[in-house]
């Protein structure tokens, strides 16, 4: 319910992610004031902001009515829990968790605590996803390709975690694509196959290709994801619409074209939007605790076939 007042909030992990996404967008943001930030290792802050070592040490003080988790999935979920049971409001980075599972029972929790669970994935609030899941209703589709491929190096460098269990390595990224398809399409998209691409001593895949398919068309779906991408960063689905024609989506959802006309080149405004949300959401006491992008990577792990790299 609206007090007036900014709602106060903290970030825990303040990894990559949380210094180049997060703090900016909170910073942009009326509805929320950055408070505190937990981190086991000391980190640089925005004036006015507390470093705490930990969620507990943060809860302690009482200075926060929200967090957002942007630590690695692999601990998440405890995370969250100890959130909630403290009263606070949860806005989870994506992967929401390590599985869907976690996820459900998170939602169960802060449910029957009155507070809101966001499970927020950024890149279904790209500015094409609108505009291209009502042309995707109008038009139906007959066949779509994802291309998702970037270097994990230059994005991060020097960090292990994602070929962990539940790191999910090029998933890490593919998952963007994947909740863009759960915010456009018309019907609901299965995985039925998959490769992955494992280099030795990881647990998670380096690149995947992926065979998809829908209640209507059997093939002709498909996704490349590829972590170890040397050349200029692709973010793309290409739609074959219904009646024949075309719908791209480039830039992760920046740019988007309908029969190779331009329809929409927007700026990055994928948090600022999903605070707005997030805003909303605790206004009016609800969750959105979406689990469909996370259960597509969960089923591509299940049905892979391994190749060692």
């Amino acid at each position: 319910m609206k007090t007036g007042e900014p709602i106060r909030i903290g970030i825990v992990g303040a990894g990559q992610i949380a210094k180049v996404q997060h703090i900016p967008a909170i910073a942009a943001s009326a509805g929320f004031r950055l408070t505190a930030i937990a981190n086991p290792v000391p980190v640089d802050v925005p004036d006015g902001v507390t470093l705490f070592p930990s969620i507990d040490a943060m809860i302690e003080a009482g200075i926060v009515d929200a967090v957002s988790i942007c630590t690695p999935p692999q601990i998440r979920y405890g995370l969250a829990r100890t959130a909630i049971a403290a009263g606070l409001h949860v806005l989870l980075e994506k992967p929401p968790a390590q599985t869907v599972s976690e996820v459900e029972d998170l939602a169960t929790r802060a449910a029957a605590s009155g507070r809101t669970l966001f499970a927020a994935w950024h890149s279904m609030f790209s500015a094409a996803v609108e505009p291209a899941r009502r042309i995707l209703a109008e038009r139906g589709v007959s066949a779509m390709h994802i291309v998702w491929k970037e270097d994990f190096e230059k994005f991060h460098p020097g960090v292990y975690w994602f070929w962990q269990p539940g790191g999910m390595g090029t998933f890490d990224s593919g998952v963007n694509a994947l909740s863009i398809l759960v915010g456009s399409m018309p019907e609901p998209v299965f995985v039925r196959g998959a490769t992955f691409h494992v280099r030795d001593g990881a647990h998670t895949p380096i690149s995947a290709t992926l065979q998809l398919a829908t209640p209507s068309h059997a093939d002709g779906f498909s996704a490349v994801l590829d972590w170890n991408h040397a050349g200029e960063e692709t973010w793309s689905i290409t739609w074959t619409l219904g009646d024949g024609g075309t719908l791209e989506l480039e830039q992760g959802g920046r740019i988007l074209r309908l029969d190779g006309r331009m329809l929409l080149d927007a700026g990055d405004n994928e948090y600022p939007a999903l605070y707005r949300h997030f805003e909303t959401l605790i206004d009016e006491g609800r969750s959105d605790a979406e689990t469909r992008p996370l259960q597509l990577a969960a089923d591509a792990f299940s049905l892979a076939r391994i190749e060692r790299v």
